[in-house]
Formats: C-alpha cells, sequence, structure tokens
C-alpha cells in the first residue's frame, strides 16, 4: 500500500506554474521547483514523474485555469463584441497585482527550446487555436458582412497584437504605449460608419 500524499497536488502544481511562469523553464531547477511547491523531490517525482512532466502539467494547469476560465471568458460570453476585446486587451495593460508573473507563460514557452517538445507544441497550438477561434467567433458577431478569409486574418492578426504585447510587458513595458497600440489595431478591425 502507497504512502498517502502530504500535500495538496493542485496548489503544488500552481506554484510550480507562477514559479516556471516567472523564471521560465530551462532557467528552473528540480530543486527551486520542489521548495516553491513545498515538497521534496522525492514527492515531486513520485507524483509528477519528472521535470518534463510536472512542467507539461504547469503548462496545461495554466491552459485550463488562467486562459480558458478567466483571460477567455469575455471573448466568448453571448453578444461579446469590441467592448469585450477591449477588456479583454486591458488586462495586458492593467499593472498587475503580483499574484502572477508579467507576460504570459505559454507565448513565453513557445520561444524557448521547451516550447519545440512535441507535447508542449501540442499545448501552444491548442492555445493558438483556442484564441483565434474566440476572436474569430466575436469578429463574425460585430462583423456579419466581413468573408470568412477576413475574419481569420483579423483573428490571427490580434492573436500576434497579444503576442506582441505579452512581450513587451513581459519585459516591463505598461500602461500608456501599449493602450496605443491596441486602441489602433482595434480600430483597424472596427472601420467607421461611411457618412
Amino acid at each position: 500500500m502507497g504512502r498517502k500524499k502530504q500535500f495538496d497536488e493542485i496548489e503544488a502544481l500552481q506554484k510550480a506554474m507562477i514559479l516556471i511562469w516567472r523564471k521560465g523553464y530551462e532557467a528552473t531547477s528540480t530543486r527551486e521547483l520542489a521548495t516553491a511547491m513545498g515538497i521534496n523531490q522525492f514527492s515531486l517525482y513520485a507524483t509528477f514523474e519528472n521535470k518534463e512532466k510536472l512542467f507539461e502539467r504547469a503548462l496545461d494547469f495554466y491552459f485550463q485555469k488562467i486562459i480558458q476560465e478567466w483571460l477567455v471568458k469575455p471573448l466568448i460570453a453571448p453578444g461579446a463584441g469590441k467592448d469585450a476585446l477591449c477588456e479583454f486587451f486591458e488586462v495586458f495593460v492593467t499593472p498587475g497585482d503580483g499574484t502572477y508573473p508579467t507576460g504570459c507563460m505559454i507565448f513565453n514557452t513557445m520561444t524557448v527550446d521547451a516550447g519545440q517538445r512535441p507535447e508542449i507544441k501540442a499545448i501552444t497550438q491548442r492555445y493558438e487555436k483556442l484564441l483565434v477561434d474566440s476572436f474569430a467567433n466575436l469578429l463574425r458577431h460585430d462583423l456579419p458582412d466581413a468573408s470568412e478569409a477576413d475574419i481569420h486574418s483579423k483573428a490571427s492578426m490580434l492573436l500576434c497584437l497579444m503576442a506582441g504585447i505579452a512581450v513587451k510587458k513581459r519585459n516591463g513595458f505598461e500602461g500608456q504605449p501599449l493602450q496605443i497600440v491596441i486602441d489602433q489595431v482595434i480600430k483597424s478591425l472596427y472601420p467607421e460608419p461611411v457618412r
């Protein structure tokens, strides 16, 4: 009979997610992860198998809890439109309260070697698809006369905007400079009515 876990696995996973998000996968050691999670390395290996599997679980946890349950929610709400899009991007401009690191864990992952591993690539591609689909559904609602190709290209542009802002935010940029870019992109999506 195995020993009962002496820690909350979800809480430990969230702590691992935050550390990896803050430092990056490659720069985070197994020892640092165990310390941040409040467990010993034996428990880490017994529960998560290895650092790579823990990283996959942390990235998937981020996808489910931060992206699906929180960030994308306003985009997919019934009747979501331009205001929801503005609220979505406002999250990236507003200074955080320190609970979570700045930037985006998934975009950070895409820019390092770990992002090339097939298991990780599958998670990052699922993330991109969710965002593009969410943006596209919102735009279809707001721009009923736009072609499907136009909707998809605008949704892809919003994904690129988000990626760029996440990288800039990670590097300390906040507030007005980012808001100006967001405003310009959103303005380009919604042409002024002809007078």
